[in-house]
Order: C-alpha cells, then structure tokens, then sequence
C-alpha cells in the first residue's frame, strides 16, 4: 500500500504518532457522507493514511508561502491561496468560514448578559470584519476578478452530497436520524484542536495559527468526503445498467441534472463502502493519464507529491 500513497518529501512533519488515531471519527463521517452506519475499519484506517499525509503535504505547500511572505507561522490565508485555482471549492471554503464565524457571532450574542446588552452589536461587528478580511484577501489573489463572482458558478459535488443525504433521510426512524446528524457534525479541528495538530504536525516544527488550524481542519474533512464521492462512482460504474439514466439513479450517486424526488419514493439501502472501491477511486485520481503531460509518463512512474483531493 505505500507504493499508492506516497509520502511527501518534506520531512518537518514526517514522524506519525501511532498512538493518534482517527479512524472512530472518520468513520462517522463516512456515514454521515453516504456510507452505511457501520462502516468499514478497514476503509476507514486506508482514509485516515490518505488524508494524514494530504494534510502534511499541504502543510508544507502552505509553510513554504508563509516563508516566501518573510513569516515564520501558516495561517488562514495561506491555506486558502492553495485554492485559488480551484472557484468552486474556494467558494465552498469561504462560505464555510463565514457561516462558522456568524454562528460563533450569534452564540455570543446569545450567552451575553443583560448588562451587556448593549454591546451585542460589537459581535456582529467583528462578524463582519472577518467576513470583509476573507473577500478582501481573496481580492489580492485574484487576478481575473472571477474568484469571487457566485452567479453563474454551481456547486454540484454539494449538491450531490445534499441529494445523497437526502435520500438516505427519507426512510429513516427518529434513532437513526438522530444518529445519522451527528455523525455529520463530527470534525477533525473543532472538538480537539491538540489531537488534531499533534496527528498532523507531530514534530511541532511549523506553527500554524488557530483559524489556521480552523481551514486545515476543513480540508482534512473534505478530502474524506471527496474519497467518499469517488468511491461512490466507482460504484456506478460497477453497477450501473448501461443505456438507462433513470436506473442510474437508485445508486448513491446522483446526476443533478435528472434527478427526480418522486422517481425515490423508497429508502436506500447502502452497503458498506470496501478498501477495493477506495482503492480504485484513489487510483483513478491520481492516474498520471489524467495528467495534460500524462502521455508522456511511463505507466510505472510515481509522482513525488500525489494530487491533493481538497485543493
């Protein structure tokens, strides 16, 4: 299996602590992306290794723009200047971030006392800064004026996501709905930002700020969700009647395009997702045919640094 992940070269945050784990939340959040409600160990442990070192890597491509910037600490923005040539997941990045400060803004605003009543406009305040500062740094990044523009950009992996929550809901009893919704608010970062920095950063060479930790945290969680979705084409294409849109349909990936509510009047029935599945998902990712240049690869040669599933 090493020979398919390939660990990335830079070696400040290299030496994984084995007795961090992962791989209880990331199992809930498989099922909380799709996946049956007892998902696999097995695929759960090949997940945990995948986004383990996609997060050392992109620490390092963050850490080398803090340096290039003369500063000795990763922050938000660096993280989110890795997105920059991808519009759609920069935009689902954003979104994140500004619903994550205005829910923290309105619990503050909650919890204050009557005395303090009258600084509550102070949280919204600073809401609204840290929404001003994220739009203003992705303005100096962006150099066609487009990062930003929402109008005509559709996120369709969110959509799908939503459609496959959605249909999983739609036979559930109170038990398993209760249970399916928290496992779709189980994180990496929020509830243990020490676990979280001593999995990734183990050596505490590079010192990221906490909204860093913050963004971090947030592609850990949507490299999980994008082996999820890729593991659910790969089902598809396995299972799939060819020629009959409408069959395609009643697997656990949905065209966003054809989808129909009343075409799903029954519940799905989702079988675990297997280590084969991830396997296959991974390597068609990281195929270098997919690659402008892959051509011109050999079949057998391995790039360094593996495609980031997140950025």
């Amino acid at each position: 299996m090493s020979d398919l992940y390939p660990k990335p070269a830079t070696a400040s945050c290299d030496s994984k602590n084995e007795q961090i784990y992962y791989t209880s939340e990331i199992r809930q959040m498989m099922h909380g992306f799709g996946d049956c409600s007892e998902p696999l160990i097995e695929s759960a442990k090949i997940i945990e290794d995948v986004v383990l070192q996609q997060m050392r890597t992109i620490v390092n491509k963050a850490y080398e723009g803090a340096d290039r910037r003369g500063s000795h600490t990763v922050t938000a923005e660096d993280f989110i200047f890795l997105l920059r040539k991808d519009k759609v997941k920069l935009q689902r990045l954003i979104k994140y971030l500004e619903l994550k400060d205005f829910k923290a803004t309105m619990k503050k605003t909650i919890d204050t006392d009557p005395i303090e009543s009258a600084l509550e406009s102070d949280n919204f305040d600073k809401y609204k800064v840290a929404k001003k500062s994220y739009h203003n740094f992705v303005s100096l990044i962006d150099v066609n004026g487009e990062l930003l523009k929402s109008g005509s950009t559709v996120d369709y992996v969110k959509q799908n996501r939503s459609l496959r929550a959605e249909m999983m809901t739609r036979k559930m009893d109170e038990t398993r709905y209760i249970e399916f919704s928290k496992a779709r608010r189980v994180s990496f970062a929020n509830s243990n930002r020490h676990k979280f920095s001593d999995w990734v950063c183990s050596d505490g060479d590079i010192n990221i700020s906490k909204q860093g930790y913050v963004v971090l945290g947030y592609l850990a969680y949507e490299t999980v969700a994008q082996i999820v979705d890729l593991a659910f084409i790969v089902r598809q294409d396995q299972n799939k009647i060819h020629g009959d849109a409408i069959d395609r349909l009643r697997l656990s990936y949905f065209n966003p395009y054809t989808y129909k509510p009343y075409q799903h009047n029954k519940g799905v029935i989702t079988k675990a997702i297997t280590p084969a599945e991830i396997n296959e998902a991974l390597r068609r990712y990281w195929s270098p045919q997919l690659d402008i240049s892959g051509p011109f690869h050999r079949s057998s040669m391995r790039r360094q640094h593996p495609k980031l599933l997140s950025c």
